[in-house]
C-alpha cells in the first residue's frame, strides 16, 4: 500500500487542527496546519461521497494537550481508505477520491 499523506500534506505539517465528519452530508474534513506552533489551518483534505465510516481508538492514554497528526493515508482496497491519526484509525468507503483545498 503506498502512503499518500506526502501527496495531500506536501506542503503542509501533518499536525491536525480540525478533524469533523458529518453524516448528513456523508463527508470527512480534515484541517492540518503548517507548523504545531500555528494554529491557523493551511492544507484541507475533504473526503465526500462516504458510503460507510468507522473509527477505532488507538491509545485511550493518549495525552489531549497534544496536538493529533497524520500518521498515513493509504487505499486499502477499491473504494476504501485508511486514515491513521496518532490517536484513532478511520476507515472510509467511499465513492470519490479526495479532495485537497489550500485555505487561504
Amino acid at each position: 500500500m503506498e502512503d499518500l499523506t506526502n501527496r495531500y500534506l506536501a506542503s503542509c505539517s501533518p499536525y491536525i487542527s480540525s478533524l469533523v465528519y458529518d453524516i448528513g452530508n456523508r463527508t470527512l474534513v480534515l484541517e492540518c496546519v503548517p507548523d504545531p506552533n500555528s494554529l491557523k489551518p493551511h492544507t484541507k483534505v475533504i473526503f465526500t461521497g462516504i458510503r460507510s465510516y468507522s473509527e477505532e481508538t488507538i491509545d485511550d492514554e493518549y495525552d489531549d494537550m497534544c496536538m493529533d497528526g497524520v500518521v498515513g493515508m493509504h487505499w486499502v482496497r477499491e473504494h476504501i481508505f485508511c486514515l491513521r491519526t496518532d490517536k484513532k484509525e478511520i476507515i472510509l468507503e467511499l465513492e470519490n477520491e479526495p479532495r485537497l483545498e489550500f485555505i487561504a
